[in-house]
C-alpha cells in the first residue's frame, strides 16, 4: 500500500521545481538586462520571485491535496495516495508547459496569454488557424511530454524513492528562503516604482517580458504629494520613434507637402450616435453630407470617449491607448500637422486633461492652443460660447499658414443639455436624476432630451458651416463630423455606453467633406480607424497606410473594410457583417463575453461564429502588437 510521503519531501521536490521554474523563466529574460549592474539585480530577484509566483497554485493544491489525503482514515488512504503523485507531477508540470506556450506566443506576437488568445487556441482548429503544420503540434506534444517527464523524474528522485515518512526537519532552512523571496520581493517592487518616476527605461522595458507582470506605480502618491515625476513634464520624454516597446511608426514618414495645405476642422460630438444624422433632427449635418463624404454604417474604435477619440487621431485599436500614454506619443497627423506650420485651436467643452488627451493626442500641443471650459455652466451653453472662439480663431488667424481647429461637444453628454429653442422632441424629462429617474418607464423622455440635445449640436454645426462659406474657406478646408462613439436609450437592455459593442454603443454619424471630391455615400462598414489613412496622404505623406495605421484610405475608389474592431478598457471586438463578437484581452474582461449577429441578436452558437472568422482572429491578434515590438 502506498505511503503517503512527508511534507518536507515535498517541500524538496518543490523546491527543486522551483529552481527549474526558474531557469525557464530565465529564458524570457535578454542579454541587455543583464549590461547594466542595478538592471541584473532587478532581472535575477524578479526571475526568483515571479517563478514562485507562477509555482503558487501548483504548490498550494498539492499540499492541499496532501493534507486532505492525509485526514482520511487509514484503510482509505493507501488507494487515494496513489493519486497525490499525479497531482503534485500534473500540476507542476503544467506549470512549465504554460510558460512554454507563453514564451512561445510572446517570441511570435509580442504579448503575453490573454483571453484573446485562450479563446482563440482552445477552440476547434485554433492551434491550426495560427499557421501551426502538424510537425509543429507533434513537436509541442513532445515538449509537453518532456517537460511532464522531468517533473516525475524529480518526483522519483526526491519523493517516491524513500517512502517511508521520515522524520521532520528544522524549519530554519525554509524560513531562510521564505526570507529571501520577501527580500527580493520588495526589491523589484521598489526598484520598479522607483523606475516609474525617474523614467528608468531599461526596467520598464525589461517588465515586459514577464508574464502578469504587476507594474506599481506611485505617481498618484506623487502628484498629491506635489512632486512632478522626472522627465514627464509638459509631455516631455515621449520615447524615439523607432526605440522602446512601441514602433510607431513602422518606417520614417516620406512627405511631399502640398503647395496648398488644407486647413482642417474636426468636430466631435460626444455619444453621438449614427442615427441622429437625420434630416429633422439635424438638419445642418444632413445637407451638408449630401455633398460630402457620408459613411453610413460607421464604427467608432471604442465604446468610450478615451477609446473613440484616440482611434480617430491615430487609426490604431484602443488597446494602444496604454503604450502611447505611457511613452506620452502623439499621434504622427499630429507630428505631420505640426511639422507644416499650421496654427491649431483645439476646443472642449470638458477637459484635456480626462480623458489624459494632453498626454496622448495633443502632448505636444502649445498648451496657449488648448481651450477647456468644464463646468460651472449648462453644457449647451459651454458648446455655444467655444464655438465663438473657435470662429474668432478663424478670424484671428495667420492667413498665410494652413490651420487646424477642434471641437469637442458636450451636450450630448448625459444628462443631455440643451436651451428652449433646441426642443424638436416631446415630451422630455425635465429634470433627469440619476438616483430617482425610472429607466425602463421613462426612456423614452429621457431619449427625448437627447434628441433635443443633438438638434443643438446641429445647430452649433451650422453656425462653423456658415462662416466657412461666408469666408470662402470651404474650397481649401477638410472637415470632419463624428461621435466619440454612441448611445443606447435600452434599445437592448442598457442606457448609456461603456458597456456593450452593439451598434447602438459603438456606430456614430461619418461626414467627411475634402475639396474637390465629389459627393458619395459609402453604405458598407468604415472606422474611427480610417480618419488618419484618409488624411494624411492629402497632406502629402507618401508612405502607404500600414506604416502608421490599421485603417484605410476611405477616398481610395477600392475601399472596402470587411470588419471594424472596436475596444474598452478589457476586451476587443470584431464588429462585422454577420456577427459581433468580443474577446477578453486581460483577466477582467474574462468576465465578460458577448456574441451576436449583424444585427445585435445573441447567438445561439457563438463557438461556430468564432471558427467562421479564425483568420481574422489571427489578423487581430496580430495587429494588437504590430506597432509595439522592438525594431530588429
Amino acid at each position: 500500500m502506498p505511503a503517503l510521503p512527508a511534507v518536507n519531501r515535498i517541500n524538496r521536490f518543490y523546491l527543486l521545481t522551483w529552481l527549474l521554474v526558474a531557469l525557464h523563466v530565465s529564458t524570457f529574460t535578454t542579454s541587455s538586462q543583464y549590461s547594466g549592474v542595478y538592471t541584473a539585480f532587478w532581472t535575477l530577484a524578479t526571475t526568483f520571485s515571479y517563478s514562485f509566483f507562477y509555482l503558487l497554485p501548483a504548490l498550494g493544491i498539492g499540499h492541499l491535496a496532501r493534507w486532505l489525503i492525509g485526514k482520511l482514515p487509514n484503510q482509505r488512504i493507501g488507494a487515494i495516495a496513489a493519486a497525490l503523485p499525479l497531482i503534485l507531477v500534473g500540476l507542476t508540470g503544467m506549470t512549465h508547459v504554460l510558460l512554454f506556450a507563453d514564451r512561445m506566443i510572446h517570441t511570435m506576437y509580442g504579448f503575453h496569454i490573454n483571453g484573446f488568445v485562450i479563446d482563440l487556441v482552445l477552440a476547434p482548429g485554433g492551434i491550426a488557424s495560427l499557421g501551426a503544420s502538424l510537425s509543429t503540434q507533434i513537436t509541442a506534444a513532445l515538449i509537453v511530454a518532456a517537460l511532464l517527464g522531468m517533473q516525475a523524474v524529480c518526483y522519483y528522485a526526491l519523493v517516491y524513492r524513500v517512502a517511508a515518512p521520515a522524520k521532520a526537519s528544522t524549519t530554519r532552512p525554509w524560513r531562510w528562503l521564505l526570507l529571501a523571496l520577501l527580500f527580493a520581493t520588495v526589491g523589484e517592487r521598489v526598484a520598479y516604482a522607483y523606475s516609474s518616476v525617474v523614467n528608468y527605461q531599461p526596467i520598464l522595458f525589461a517588465s515586459e517580458h514577464y508574464p502578469f507582470y504587476l507594474p506599481l506605480s506611485v505617481r498618484k502618491l506623487l502628484k498629491r504629494l506635489g512632486i512632478e515625476e522626472h522627465g514627464r513634464a509638459h509631455g516631455a520624454d515621449r520615447l524615439d520613434v523607432k526605440s522602446g516597446s512601441l514602433n510607431y511608426p513602422l518606417a520614417p514618414l516620406v512627405i511631399e507637402p502640398p503647395a496648398r495645405p488644407p486647413n482642417i476642422v474636426w468636430l466631435v460630438a460626444e455619444s453621438l450616435r449614427f442615427d441622429m444624422l437625420d434630416p429633422t433632427i439635424m438638419p445642418e449635418l444632413w445637407r451638408f453630407s449630401e455633398d460630402a463624404l457620408r459613411l453610413e454604417k460607421h464604427y467608432s474604435g471604442g465604446n468610450l470617449t478615451q477609446m473613440g477619440v484616440f482611434s480617430m487621431f491615430y487609426g490604431l485599436y484602443g488597446t494602444y491607448w496604454f503604450p502611447m500614454l505611457n511613452n506620452r506619443r502623439s499621434p504622427v497627423l499630429m507630428d505631420v500637422l505640426q511639422q507644416q506650420n499650421y496654427q491649431f485651436g483645439l476646443y472642449t467643452s470638458q477637459r484635456f486633461t480626462f480623458p489624459a488627451f494632453d498626454k496622448t493626442v495633443f502632448v505636444n500641443m502649445n498648451p496657449a492652443d488648448m481651450h477647456e471650459r468644464p463646468g460651472g455652466i449648462p453644457g449647451w451653453k459651454r458648446d455655444q460660447i467655444n464655438i465663438g472662439e473657435m470662429l474668432d480663431f478663424i478670424d484671428l488667424r495667420d492667413p498665410k499658414r494652413p490651420f487646424m481647429t477642434y471641437m469637442f461637444f458636450e451636450s450630448t453628454h448625459a444628462n443631455y443639455f440643451f436651451p428652449p429653442e433646441s426642443v424638436i422632441a416631446r415630451p422630455y424629462l425635465e429634470d433627469f436624476n440619476y438616483l430617482t429617474a425610472d429607466l425602463a418607464g421613462q426612456i423614452g423622455q429621457i431619449k427625448n432630451r437627447y434628441i433635443n440635445a443633438s438638434h443643438h449640436v446641429d445647430q452649433q454645426i451650422g453656425r462653423v458651416l456658415a462662416h466657412l462659406r461666408a469666408k470662402n474657406l470651404l474650397d481649401n478646408t477638410i472637415i470632419i463630423v463624428l461621435g466619440d462613439h454612441g448611445e443606447e436609450f435600452m434599445e437592448l437592455g442598457r442606457w448609456g455606453h461603456s458597456a456593450e459593442f452593439n451598434r447602438f454603443q459603438t456606430s456614430t454619424p461619418g461626414v467627411i467633406h475634402v475639396p474637390g471630391q465629389k459627393p458619395r455615400t459609402i453604405k458598407g462598414i468604415t472606422s474611427h480607424l480610417d480618419i488618419p489613412a484618409t488624411l494624411m496622404p492629402l497632406l502629402g505623406v507618401r508612405n502607404p497606410a500600414s506604416d502608421y495605421s490599421l485603417g484605410q484610405d476611405l477616398l481610395d475608389p477600392k475601399f472596402h473594410r470587411a470588419y471594424a474592431v472596436a475596444s474598452d478598457w478589457n476586451r476587443i471586438a470584431y464588429l462585422g457583417e454577420d456577427f459581433k463578437i468580443a474577446f477578453p484581452v486581460n483577466t477582467a474582461g474574462s468576465m465578460r463575453d458577448e456574441a451576436t449577429d449583424g444585427d445585435d441578436r445573441p447567438l445561439s452558437d457563438p463557438a461556430e461564429a468564432k471558427s467562421k472568422i479564425r483568420p481574422i482572429m489571427v489578423e487581430m491578434m496580430k495587429n494588437l502588437t504590430r506597432f509595439s515590438k522592438r525594431p530588429g
